[in-house]
């Protein structure tokens, strides 16, 4: 597969509330079966898109390390 491919693969979206550095809200999201996948934003939806920049990255340095991209669970 190449990196377009894993990029429509759907991946499940986890988004927690947190406490930026200053004090006031922000969000995290993640995807749990990419270790390490995440990103930060004001918004939710800033997360989230902040989040297929980094699963973008994220795959993409994996494949040019040769190395196997996680799969997202079978839907049933």
């Amino acid at each position: 597969m190449n990196i377009n491919e894993y990029m429509k693969l759907k991946y499940l979206t986890i988004i927690i509330q947190e406490e930026c550095t200053d004090g006031t809200l922000c969000y995290r999201a993640e995807h749990p079966q990419l270790p390490g996948c995440m990103s930060h934003g004001l918004t939710p939806d800033e997360a989230i898109r902040n989040l297929i920049d980094a699963k973008h990255l994220y795959i993409e340095t994996l494949l040019d390390k040769g190395l196997d991209v996680p799969m997202p669970p079978q839907s049933t």
